[in-house]
């Protein structure tokens, strides 16, 4: 993770130099030190799937930490409410409320629940050749825009870009696109939350399941 937090500070550090108009440089470094610096994060987000057949959104709760562990719970909609995925540094967990039972799922999630997880986001942002910095004024609010190519060669996520407020300097807005440009997950953030006290038991299925089961 020292490795990650020097490229990043040499990525957006280069970014500086070359900033737009409208963004000024103190916006940048304090983006810049929100990431560096950023160890873990919870936020609530609606993420929306788009595909052939139509559209499907979930509200969610979700943690991570920057060594790999996430949890990830469904708030809505209600018949899936409760449902829980929990990586704990080697192992993919899923809790099922309804049947009370805790399932491992493997040492590997699926691509797209991955790629919703804002740490990820940043190692591919890293590990792309092009860094690319834009800016965007929606509502009255200006965003920098980061952009990463996604790895792996899947057509159905190619590229990916994170809107962070000018202001608050949070992240708002996380879309992956397809080869082909279109959105294929929009991930909208709410009650984002820098370096919040995670305790590591947030990532125990077996003591999930029995706080769950009281």
């Amino acid at each position: 993770m020292k490795l990650l937090k020097k490229s990043f500070f040499v990525a957006l550090t280069f970014l500086l130099v070359g900033c737009s108009k409208g963004n000024s440089s103190e916006d940048y470094a304090t983006i810049q030190d929100k990431f560096v610096n950023m160890e873990a994060y919870s936020s609530n987000a609606d993420v929306t799937f788009y595909s052939n057949k139509g559209e499907n959104t979930y509200k969610i709760k979700q943690q991570a930490k920057n060594d790999g562990r996430y949890y990830i719970e469904t708030i809505e909609p209600d018949n899936l409410k409760g449902n829980i995925i929990i990586f704990d540094g080697n192992m993919l967990w899923q809790y099922n409320p309804n049947l009370d039972s805790k399932l491992s799922v493997g040492d590997k999630d699926k691509m797209a629940r991955k790629e919703i997880c804002l740490f990820t986001f940043l190692e591919n942002h890293l590990k792309s050749k092009d860094i690319a910095l834009e800016t965007a004024n929606i509502d009255e609010n200006i965003y920098s825009v980061l952009e990463a190519k996604i790895p792996g060669g899947n057509k159905y996520f190619d590229t990916e870009k994170l809107w962070i407020n000018n202001e608050t300097k949070q992240p708002e807005k996380l879309v992956i696109y397809d080869v082909e440009g279109k959105e294929r997950i929009l991930v909208k953030y709410d009650n984002f939350v820098y370096n919040p006290k995670i305790e590591d038991s947030e990532f125990d299925i077996e003591n999930i399941a029995n706080i769950r089961q009281k």
